[in-house]
């Protein structure tokens, strides 16, 4: 169920300045060149999109070093998610997905008929191996997601690269969510993208909503073999992206610097914040993307308390760690009113 709007949010708690560190969302906001392509762009609003979302796709492709034909636009990557189902699953074929991991691997693939078969993490890390048990001649695919939400641990480089080989030549399609990709600073972060020319059966997931704080305007994209992405355009529908979010996205990346300024936000206030938690007795897997997943005692209580404050954050039971708090990187303000909050 989707939260209530902000402002309606502020209204019933008698808090002004309601902050959301749920949803981890952009703490920085779009570039001024995206604010005004939207602008410019809202003129044409009566007019269908690009239906192929072309002149984004050909942008893209020169930032990745790929061709505009191994990519694909979608409405946000939930989107994408449920295209992959609906091109590529059956009902009775197995989809192995780490668990807990991001829902709509397994609401997209039960949907599609298929049998989610789920690799518990070992602990707050994806356990490569037991994917790999767990792989079958009726596995139609395997979800994984680097850094991954909601644990913010990334699959390193040499296991990833090891475990598709492991998959062989006849391997199933292999997912590899990249949404939060850009704020991961460890040197064994893997690439998805520079991999694709080694593995063909591998399929890169990969957003606007975060870096590029484009959450509220939907839009993602899929990097792919030529032969993959066809498909994927075959269940796709026509205009599946708007106008505007075609033009903020390609105005996103033309701000090369601003994307940079959303990253570096995000490292400093990753490092700040992880500091201040671990100097107050909290402990946490050290997060490779833009939220943490902390271990808070009596967590309901905390969450209940922290919304009082006007301090939205996402209780760990509904994404699979009871006993948790995932807490979205905000603004240096943001993160000492959220520890204030959390000593009192």
């Amino acid at each position: 169920m989707a939260a209530p709007p902000l402002e309606r949010l502020s209204t019933s708690l008698g808090v002004d300045g309601v902050v959301r560190l749920s949803a981890n969302e952009n703490p920085l906001g779009p570039s001024p060149r995206v604010v005004a392509a939207i602008t410019r762009e809202a003129t044409r609003a009566h007019l269908y999109p690009d239906g192929g979302s072309q002149v984004l796709r050909e942008a893209l492709a020169t930032r990745l070093g790929v061709t505009a034909d191994a990519l694909v636009v979608g409405n946000g990557a939930d989107e994408l998610i449920s295209l992959i189902a609906l091109a590529a699953f059956d009902p009775g074929d197995e989809v192995v997905v780490p668990e807990p991991s991001f829902e709509p691997y397994v609401i997209s693939t039960t949907l599609a008929g298929a049998v989610v078969v789920a690799s518990p993490l070992a602990g707050y890390e994806t356990d490569l191996d037991d994917v790999r048990r767990r792989v079958t001649a009726r596995t139609k695919a395997v979800f994984l997601c680097t850094p991954h939400n909601p644990a913010s641990t990334i699959i390193r480089r040499r296991p990833l690269q090891d475990f598709l080989d492991a998959l062989g030549a006849d391997s199933p399609l292999v997912v590899l969510d990249e949404a939060y990709h850009d704020f991961a600073d460890d040197p064994q972060s893997p690439d998805g993208v520079a991999l694709l020319a080694r593995y063909s059966r591998l399929l890169v997931l990969r957003t606007f909503s975060k870096i590029a704080a484009l959450a509220g305007l939907r839009i993602g994209y899929a990097v792919g073999r030529p032969e993959t992405i066809e498909r994927l355009n075959r269940v796709r529908a026509p205009y599946n992206v708007n106008r505007l979010a075609q033009a903020a996205a390609v105005a996103a990346l033309e701000d090369p610097d601003h994307l940079e300024r959303a990253r570096c936000l995000v490292l400093e206030e990753r490092a700040f914040l992880s500091a201040e938690l671990t100097r107050r007795g909290f402990s946490f897997p050290p997060s490779q993307a833009n939220f943490l997943l902390v271990r808070v005692p009596d967590a309901e209580a905390a969450r209940t308390r922290l919304e009082r404050a006007g301090l939205l954050v996402r209780d760990g039971v509904a994404v699979g760690f009871p006993g948790h708090l995932r807490i979205s990187i905000g603004t240096r303000a943001a993160n000492e009113r959220l520890l204030r909050a959390l000593e009192a």
